[in-house]
């Protein structure tokens, strides 16, 4: 009974320790953040390959970290027909079937016009991740250090950040209306898109990514053709402060 009685004095921090390290434990396991810039990438490990980003205000919910990387799980969607042997659920097939015969009657007069309709509707829509790498080495060999990009579905907008170096105005205005181009030879026959942002640093080097915002829709970085900088200027919204302020249409 001594023994036991000169051993509380070890034996009660210890234990005391222990649980205080099981309610660390629970308490990290189930924090949740939030993404604080427009977009950060998400990698496969600690300074791994890039696999994908996520936009502001996504959350997550951490399950782990190495140093000041956060491991995360991802619960996500990808559309089926880009999948090699999908085939969708029979209720999906009913559904396809009872459109398409709705499509037939609505277009009785114009019977030609509505397989065209169909097959632009069926289209298979394919993730701007799927380009991730090939637009990685576009931007990098270029134009400068590629940032990220992703498609916004609000506002049906695809979105490329990079950073330059110390370059004239004029030349950061040329880079913008020339990745909008290139960009739109890459995605054009797989993604939906109206529109394309770019984002950068400011011409001389300094600033954030996103400092110096483009915003031009598809159709006319199509017609201009990644050629004519006065043109381009007058079918743009810019932005030299982050978004705050607007010029062009």
């Amino acid at each position: 009974m001594k023994t036991s009685a000169r051993l509380l004095p070890i034996l009660v921090p210890l234990l005391l320790g222990l649980l205080a390290g099981v309610g660390v434990t629970q308490l990290r396991a189930s924090r949740t953040y939030q993404v604080a810039n427009t977009s950060e990438n998400i990698r496969t490990a600690p300074e791994g390959r890039q696999i994908g980003t996520l936009t502001q205000g996504a959350t997550i919910e951490e399950v782990g970290q190495d140093g000041r990387w956060v491991k995360f799980q991802l619960e996500a969607w990808i559309w089926g027909p880009s999948l090699e042997g999908f085939e969708p659920s029979s209720s999906e097939q009913i559904a396809d079937r009872a459109k398409d015969i709705l499509d037939n009657t609505d277009n009785t007069d114009n019977t030609e016009a509505a397989p065209a309709r169909r097959d632009r509707e069926r289209r298979p829509r394919v993730a701007v991740n799927a380009h991730v790498d090939e637009i990685r080495d576009l931007i990098d060999g270029d134009f400068g250090r590629f940032y990220g990009i992703q498609r916004d579905p609000d506002l049906n907008q695809v979105q490329i950040r990079f950073r330059v170096t110390k370059i004239d105005p004029e030349a950061l205005e040329l880079r913008h209306m020339r990745v909008q181009h290139a960009i739109l030879a890459v995605l054009a026959d797989d993604v939906e898109f109206d529109s394309l942002r770019i984002e950068t640093n400011r011409a001389d080097g300094s600033g954030e990514v996103g400092s110096e915002q483009s915003v031009t829709s598809a159709a006319d970085v199509r017609r201009l053709e990644g050629k004519d900088l006065a043109q381009w200027r007058l079918v743009t919204r810019r932005s030299s402060d982050g978004g705050k302020s607007w010029v062009g249409p």
